[in-house]
């Protein structure tokens, strides 16, 4: 069921990353990704508000050169000037082509893509478009909210907490940012902006597996877990929220986890999750925490 063979009971995979500001528009994004059978690190210089890649660097320190091609990190630079969005992976395997290895760099590449647009620059001009003070919490994260929006378009109805209905909520509720104004507003040599570490982790049982995606960072701290009978039937979902961007809100989707019980993976598990977890009404973080471990599985049916 696995697409690979592991050699012990659980197969454990981490992803590290930080971001450093090299100046008013540029990042600079590193990143990790090691598992049991290999250790790569990708570079970006990150031009910003376009994201797009500059000068694209990766190592692999650790692996097989049977199963992972050494050529893949000269291909990698192939990537220079391409942006964050749509048709990205696409890019990259364009670049990368066909070598062994090639969907582990493709991995990398896409957590490197997920953390690299954590950090805004938001330019004075943005900024003087909304209020420079609020008089609650509330206010505070509706103002946050508004800016995540329009300086992302994308962001608009990609999930729960930015779908055009959730406006309304910041009515009813009290809401609060689990970020401050650094996160928006960060300096040029600030060493560690943004950082972000991801486990994985599925183990063997009587009849299938266990498995557990965190991610942690200066925005979240988020898991789901799954067990995945070998008939491809999940049990026993839940996750859990402890650090949220914006509490009162992105608690919601998290009470749909549940709702995976007795679900049946089928190859088109990308549609199934984007309807149980993901989507306008669920959240992108558990959706591709999720995936991050279904990719590891081949099902039938």
């Amino acid at each position: 069921m696995l697409t690979f063979p592991i050699e012990t009971e659980s197969y454990t995979r981490t992803f590290a990353a930080e971001i450093d500001v090299l100046a008013d528009n540029t990042l600079l994004v590193r990143g990790e990704l090691q598992d049991q059978r290999v250790t790569l690190a990708h570079q970006w210089t990150l031009r910003t508000p376009a994201y797009e890649i500059l000068d694209p660097q990766a190592q692999q320190f650790a692996g097989d050169a049977a199963q992972f091609a050494p050529e893949l990190c000269e291909r990698y630079a192939a990537i220079a000037g391409i942006r964050i969005g749509r048709g990205f992976t696409k890019y990259v395997l364009t670049a990368l082509g066909d070598l062994p290895g090639a969907h582990e760099h493709l991995l990398l590449a896409l957590e490197m893509a997920r953390v690299g647009q954590q950090l805004y620059q938001f330019p004075p001009e943005f900024e003087a478009q909304f209020p420079s003070h609020a008089a609650s919490t509330t206010a505070a994260a509706r103002t946050a909210w508004l800016k995540d929006r329009a300086y992302m378009s994308d962001l608009a109805n990609s999930c729960y907490t930015y779908r055009n209905e959730t406006a309304e909520l910041f009515d009813t509720r009290t809401v609060r940012c689990g970020f401050d104004d650094t996160l928006t507003r960060p300096q040029p040599g600030d060493r560690r902006a943004f950082w972000r570490n991801k486990r994985l982790t599925v183990t063997r049982q009587a009849d299938g597996f266990a498995c557990e995606s965190a991610m942690e960072d200066r925005i979240h701290d988020i898991l789901i877990r799954f067990d995945l009978s070998n008939e491809g039937l999940i049990s026993n979902a839940a996750s859990r929220g402890l650090r949220l961007p914006y509490h009162g809100i992105c608690e919601d989707p998290q009470l749909r986890t549940v709702g995976l019980n007795g679900l049946r993976v089928t190859p088109a598990y990308v549609k199934q999750f984007a309807e149980h977890v993901g989507g306008a009404t669920g959240c992108t973080h558990l959706f591709d925490l999720s995936l991050d471990c279904l990719r590891l599985f081949q099902f039938s049916g």
